[in-house]
């Protein structure tokens, strides 16, 4: 049995813990609404294949959420025959309540079926849920429409 200071830190270290995250995840969507617009693009690139451009604010997201790999699926679909010619295309990623696995999707609009569906069994991003739009090869967040 621990006793004093070390005792009740490691008893709140799970707490701790877990307000580090709330914290940054409420960070992190504080700093999305100020992407309204961009003022450069970053290119994207992915080995062997063509780039595609991000905005500001899907740079934010790639690197302060470490979510390269987000990207990097995003861009692998681009080249699938059924993404070759749609020019809007809605992504979102969306986390399982039941098992904590993620779901990455492509649609050609809010109320259509699915046309790429790609199950992710772990990640550790931050957020539970984002949607971004690719318009002829450039990835951006709904704000920045």
């Amino acid at each position: 049995m621990t006793h004093g200071l070390q005792g009740i830190l490691m008893y709140l270290q799970p707490f701790l813990l877990l307000n580090i995250k709330i914290m940054n995840t409420y960070e992190i969507k504080r700093a999305l609404r100020q992407f309204t617009g961009t003022e450069k693009y970053h290119f994207h690139l992915y080995p062997g294949k063509s780039p595609i451009q991000l905005t500001d604010g899907c740079a934010f997201i790639r690197d302060e959420c470490k979510a390269w790999w987000l990207f990097d699926a995003i861009l692998s679909y681009q080249y699938e025959k059924i993404l070759r010619h749609i020019n809007f295309q809605l992504w979102e990623l969306r986390q399982s309540k039941k098992d904590l696995s993620w779901l990455l999707t492509c649609r050609e609009d809010s109320n259509l079926k699915p046309l790429i569906s790609q199950v992710i069994e772990f990640s550790d991003f931050p957020l539970d849920y984002i949607k971004l739009y690719v318009i002829q090869g450039i990835v951006l967040l709904p704000s920045e429409n």
